[in-house]
């Protein structure tokens, strides 16, 4: 199994590849933007997505998913029921109800107006066997943010809950700082040298981050 970092889109989001070589399968961790990078970067590998994995539905982390679907139609959509309404036809007007960068909004309309639905919805300690990542329903960023752990390779993707010496912002629509302080400690119980792939910046670890001072 390797992981592939892409940084994409104006919010500098961490999408992931993670892949098989053995079975030529991949799955996809938050599609932010630049569709073409991602669909470059799969191929390059010369491996064949299975699914789309969302840790959570902001804008930034799911703008390039119309083009992924375009490209490949099979592909799973899987993400939490809660956070699953910013998706699909209404997902744009959501957004307008919501999001505070109009500019972001504006500049993305198409690719927001094209949002596939999900396919299936994760929950809290689902094991997928294909990926073998067990899901962790971590809310506080949003509602229904999850977590995406590989126990065989030590690593785990936070998406917006926990970065490198910080924790996501609770201030959007359904965040709460109660929530995503529980989350986090959650996620501090995973052996200390788990490495930590969060939703933006560097990576870190758990060991790291027993000294997170927002913790």
């Amino acid at each position: 199994m390797f992981v592939e970092r892409l940084v994409v889109g104006p919010y500098q989001t961490n999408c992931y590849i993670m892949g098989n070589e053995e079975t030529s399968s991949a799955w996809i961790i938050d599609p932010g933007n630049e569709g073409s990078q991602i669909i470059k970067a799969i191929e390059n590998h010369n491996i064949k997505p299975v699914a789309v994995l969302l840790t959570h539905t902001h804008w930034d982390h799911i703008t390039a998913l119309g083009e992924l679907k375009e490209r490949w139609p099979h592909l799973e959509v899987l993400v939490s029921e809660e956070d699953s309404h910013y998706l699909g036809s209404q997902a744009y007007e959501r957004f307008c109800e919501t999001c505070f960068d109009k500019s972001f909004l504006q500049r993305y309309e198409k690719a927001l107006k094209a949002m596939s639905e999900a396919t299936g919805f994760l929950t809290d300690n689902q094991f997928l066997q294909d990926s073998h990542l067990l899901v962790m329903h971590t809310p506080g960023h949003t509602k229904g943010g999850l977590c995406l752990y590989h126990e065989q390779s030590q690593f785990v993707f936070t998406g917006d809950t926990l970065f490198a010496g910080s924790i996501g912002r609770t201030d959007l629509d359904g965040g709460s700082y109660e929530e995503i302080v529980k989350s986090c400690k959650r996620l501090l119980k995973l052996p200390t040298e788990v490495q930590v792939l969060p939703g933006h910046g560097p990576a870190t670890t758990i060991g790291d981050e027993q000294n997170n001072p927002y913790l």
